[in-house]
């Protein structure tokens, strides 16, 4: 059976190397699923928490919303 889910927020790295260190530095807190090497969805009600940490670590993501 096929699963459609709405209001998710999903981050997905170029390099499965950058996911884990983004992970291991907080992130981890903010995963609800693991959908492959490279990319996690996440709790979207936290997403502006997940934005302050991921600036606080360097990061600035490109945000897409559709």
């Amino acid at each position: 059976m096929p699963t459609v889910c709405a209001n998710v927020t999903v981050l997905e790295c170029a390099e499965p190397a950058t996911l884990e260190q983004l992970i291991a530095a907080g992130l981890r807190r903010y995963v609800v699923r693991r959908l492959s090497e490279t990319a996690v969805v996440l709790d979207h009600e936290r997403l502006g928490d997940i934005r302050k940490l991921l600036k606080r670590l360097g990061e600035t993501p490109r945000i897409v919303t559709e």
